[in-house]
């Protein structure tokens, strides 16, 4: 069952969103994020090699994948993984795949979770972070590995999700 329950607006106040967002060093993360940091560090570029190493590892379905088409173009939700659509359901997952990223309507949160991204894509190196978030249904804490690409004006980003108990 998704944490996000939409009431009805017009009887109640939404609540205040709150995100406190932790920077962690990678030692913290799992080993499963372990090694797709691993490899996307020994690729150095998103190729199709990426892919299969996820694939083959049995690693996407916990992976997010945004990326855009060029240098103005935004960044899409290309794979939502299945920690993701747990976390935020199955319907926000379907409203917003393939669309660019600030069609999400959940905006303080995208907007948080957003610099991460292009903390990423500009650094070159993964970051590590965990959220504890609050006031978009059930309280949900998760760590993020990340890893971002941009490469002739197009960028990419892959989030290795891992979903805590709540809070």
């Amino acid at each position: 069952m998704p944490v996000f329950h939409f009431p009805d607006q017009g009887t109640r106040r939404p609540a205040e969103v709150v995100i406190d967002t932790r920077r962690l060093t990678m030692r913290n993360a799992a080993d499963w994020q372990q090694q797709i940091v691993a490899e996307c560090r020994r690729q150095r570029t998103l190729t199709p090699a990426v892919f299969r190493f996820l694939k083959g590892s049995g690693l996407l379905s916990r992976c997010t994948f945004l990326a855009s088409e060029g240098p103005a173009a935004p960044l899409r939700f290309c794979y939502i993984g299945a920690p993701t659509v747990g976390v935020l359901g199955r319907g926000w997952a379907r409203s917003v795949l393939d669309q660019p990223v600030d069609r999400d309507p959940h905006t303080e949160f995208a907007r948080r979770v957003g610099a991460e991204y292009i903390e990423a894509m500009a650094g070159g190196e993964a970051l590590f972070n965990r959220f504890a978030v609050a006031g978009l249904g059930r309280p949900f804490d998760y760590v993020q590995a990340l890893f971002g690409w941009s490469d002739g004006g197009r960028r990419a980003v892959l989030a290795c999700i891992d979903v805590k108990a709540p809070h």
